[in-house]
């Protein structure tokens, strides 16, 4: 069953690239990239860029540029012509970026004698021109040692306060969330501590993300001046532990979604994943803390 998930996974995400190929001077979006794959467009660049190991961004700058450099060679077209169709402003700035990557300028490049069709980055996909893809070898990161453990979870009502901006800037609403619940007698006992980010940093705008600070409340709470009431929806997650720095928070959902999951037999739901904090970050050096992260799978 492990194996025909992967090869569904596999199947879609080549379906993906396919599209990008065909359409690389277009302004894709996840969405219609996540139709194409029948993924979740809530998960999709997550799922991707663990699998590929590079953003949806980053693959379509890199495949414009080996296609600007395979132009260089094969066409007598101007610099400035093909720097415009790799999608950038001005030669300089496509020079600048072309000598990032290969070494040497463009007009170096041209009248060298080095392989027409590089490869400018880490990923097995490179710029094939007309040809199909009919597959792709995954990014496999190296020192995956995950643990996941399938839960189901029960609904939770939650009291919470909703921050908008770059995520490692939520302690005001944690604040607001803890000095109001605090005196009520809401803090102790069995409460959980949650945080349910609902947007992906690397695609929304740091000014955009918003994130719940939540902990859990008795069923009769109706909510206190700054803090509104909710469920976080219960239903089959899958739990993996992060030990460390929330900065490196990133890194471990990637994994979770890019390489656990596209082994696993389940596919990501359609709703938000969460974190509980397990220690106080106060309290507790970054490298000691220690969170549960929830992946909202589809039931079966």
């Amino acid at each position: 069953m492990q194996q025909q998930t992967r090869k569904s996974y596999l199947s879609r995400m080549v379906n993906v690239l396919n599209y990008i190929q065909n359409n690389l001077d277009k302004e894709l979006t996840l969405q219609e990239l996540a139709a194409v794959a029948c993924f979740s467009s809530y998960h999709f660049h997550r799922i991707f860029s663990g699998m590929l190991g590079e953003s949806v961004k980053e693959l379509v700058r890199r495949l414009r540029l080996e296609r600007a450099a395979l132009q260089l060679h094969t066409s007598s077209k101007s610099i400035l012509e093909i720097s415009l169709n790799a999608g950038y402003e001005s030669d300089m700035a496509f020079s600048r970026m072309f000598k990032v990557k290969t070494g040497m300028s463009p007009s170096v490049f041209r009248r060298s004698l080095k392989l027409k069709y590089p490869c400018l980055g880490h990923s097995s996909i490179r710029y094939v021109t007309n040809e199909h893809i009919t597959s792709f070898e995954p990014f496999k990161d190296e020192e995956l040692n995950m643990n996941v453990i399938i839960k189901h979870v029960d609904d939770m009502l939650v009291g919470f306060v909703r921050h908008v901006g770059p995520y490692q800037d939520c302690a005001p609403a944690w604040d607001t969330l803890c000095c109001t619940l605090g005196p009520e007698g809401l803090l102790g006992g069995n409460a959980k501590m949650i945080g349910v980010s609902h947007d992906d940093p690397d695609v929304i705008a740091p000014t955009d993300l918003r994130y719940d600070a939540c902990i859990t409340v008795p069923s009769d709470f109706t909510g206190i001046n700054d803090v509104a009431v909710k469920t976080i929806a219960g239903g089959r997650y899958a739990m993996t532990t992060h030990i460390g720095s929330y900065e490196n928070l990133g890194t471990t959902y990637r994994q979770i979604f890019g390489q656990w999951l596209s082994q696993s037999n389940y596919e990501s739901a359609d709703k938000s994943c969460f974190e509980i904090y397990l220690n106080d970050p106060e309290s507790t050096a970054p490298e000691d803390l220690v969170t549960d992260i929830y992946i909202p799978l589809e039931e079966k």
